[in-house]
């Protein structure tokens, strides 16, 4: 009757807690890269040269004129680029990831 109480309690201690087999080490190292912020995308326009920073590669620029006509689209390449826009004089609106920006190209 004792040794069926001896196995009983160990039955219920060991099935309570998880196993501590190497399995759940990459699952922790993967939710701290989860929990860093990434950079805030950012686009700053000086004439008609536009910097864009933070960007993911491979990422779309949309640029759209005011009456919402989409007039070019720009493939980003690396995280930090300086692209020149070939646009007439007028108000534009710049669309990458979720960054939206009015510009005036004079």
């Amino acid at each position: 009757m004792k040794k069926l109480l001896v196995y009983f309690t160990l039955l219920l201690t060991f099935s309570t807690f998880p196993p501590a087999w190497g399995q759940n080490a990459p699952k922790q190292e993967a939710t701290k890269q989860e929990q860093m912020p990434k950079p805030a995308t950012s686009l700053s326009v000086k004439g008609d040269q536009v910097q864009v920073r933070n960007a993911v590669p491979g990422s779309v620029l949309e640029i759209y004129d005011i009456l919402g006509v989409r007039v070019a689209t720009i493939t980003i390449r690396k995280t930090d680029e300086t692209l020149s826009l070939d646009l007439p004089k007028g108000y534009y609106i710049l669309k990458l990831e979720n960054v939206v920006r009015k510009i005036v190209i004079k």
